[in-house]
């Protein structure tokens, strides 16, 4: 039995893909019954600033994997892991806390959003923002709020360093090799010894990516 990876479900691994989605989503949501009629299910929301300045929301599932559109996630959405998403989408957003001022403008315009579509959202929901687009001041506390997405972020993807595989900070040394040496018996502190443009953080990034990646879903085909 062979082991395929469902085409359409990778999961993002460029904030550019992320924005996209989002923007897509807002777009679609206006325009498509089947999408109205699933957003209750969601839970973790993902907003960013649109061209025009204003916010758009999309849930997690949608905003977190490649080349989302409706069809694609009506049909799906039930199989995705919204976990693997949130881990994800952990890189670039961090969630708003309840009761600030930025939470209650999001609240409603996700409210404005689930109204239009006569609607009404999850008793559960929790928003998250784009750090990007926060205010400098916030920025740092979103950092130390987000440890995963602190190591995540040392994992870089170019097509013109190892081919476009998963890397670390942009160098040529990829997930894959330091992976490779801890199977092969090395420790943390002998791999940054032998290498020394290495911490220790890179090591944990590398790990926390594999992670990731054994948990996304495949199917078997015949």
């Amino acid at each position: 039995m062979a082991i395929m990876a469902l085409t359409n479900d990778t999961l993002a691994t460029s904030i550019e893909e992320v924005r996209e989605n989002i923007r897509r989503y807002a777009r679609e949501l206006k325009q498509d019954p089947g999408l109205r009629d699933i957003m209750g299910y969601a839970r973790g929301w993902y907003a960013c600033r649109v061209s025009s300045g204003e916010w758009a929301l999309a849930p997690s599932k949608f905003a977190g994997y490649v080349g989302n559109d409706a069809r694609t996630y009506v049909d799906a959405h039930r199989r995705r892991d919204g976990r693997l998403t949130e881990r994800v989408l952990s890189q670039w957003f961090t969630e708003v806390e309840p009761g600030s001022a930025l939470h209650d403008e999001l609240v409603a315009i996700l409210r404005d959003m689930f109204a239009g579509a006569g609607k009404a959202p999850n008793k559960l929901i929790h928003i998250h923002v784009l750090e990007s687009d926060l205010p400098s001041s916030d920025r740092a506390r979103a950092r130390q709020r987000s440890p995963v997405g602190r190591i995540l972020r040392r994992i870089t993807t170019d097509p013109g360093i190892l081919g476009g595989r998963p890397a670390i900070r942009g160098m040529r040394i990829g997930v894959s090799d330091i992976l490779d040496l801890l199977a092969s018996g090395a420790g943390r502190d002998e791999i940054v010894e032998d290498y020394p443009y290495l911490e220790d953080e890179d090591i944990s990034a590398a790990l926390e990516y594999a992670a990731l990646s054994i948990d996304h879903r495949v199917i078997r085909a015949a």
